[in-house]
């Protein structure tokens, strides 16, 4: 079947899916924060609640986790053009859960003074730059690429970034009166 034929949704901008992350990463983070009380289960943790809700809510909820609902996203098999299946979503999300982990880890060690600890942001920062140098036209992440999946932007959602941007105007409008 020839690519053209087929219409290719709108494809997401990378500071959406930055933010999409951040806010699943953040739901995680807080939740494995929780239960844990040092750096290995911290990390187990966060990988297990990672893959529960980018994996299996993602494959329940039409390509969707909390954070790519909030701002209407999707993922989408590269190929078909449908929701990934649990294989393609956990290759995705198994990069994905082991380099958030690591920079979350990373982020919460801020105040113990070894700047080193910044080096456990670099393999998160790594992969989403492959996206910033992608020629293609989706701009695929190297998870993006392991799980053969695309984002793709949706009508299904909340848009909360819309929303924070009527807020951000009105707020404007209300100083400059």
């Amino acid at each position: 079947m020839n690519d053209d034929l087929v219409p290719l949704p709108p494809k997401a901008p990378l500071s959406r899916r930055v933010a999409a992350f951040s806010i699943d990463a953040a739901v995680v983070w807080f939740l494995s924060a929780i239960v844990s009380n040092n750096w290995f289960t911290f990390v187990l943790f966060f990988m297990v609640l990672w893959i529960a809700i980018r994996v299996v809510i993602v494959y329940k909820n039409q390509g969707q986790s909390l954070g790519r609902w909030a701002l209407d996203m999707k993922v989408l098999d590269n190929r078909y053009q449908r929701t990934p299946g649990i294989l393609e979503l956990s290759k995705r999300e198994g990069v994905l859960a082991l380099t958030g982990s690591l920079a979350m880890l990373g982020i919460s060690n801020l105040t113990s003074g070894n700047a080193a600890i910044l080096l456990l942001i670099m393999p998160l920062f790594l992969d989403f730059t492959v996206a910033l140098v992608d020629i293609k036209r989706y701009q695929q992440a190297f998870h993006d690429r392991i799980g053969k999946t695309i984002v793709v932007g949706t009508m299904r959602g909340y848009s909360l970034d819309i929303k924070l941007r009527w807020l951000v105007d009105e707020a404007k409008r209300y100083v400059r009166k």
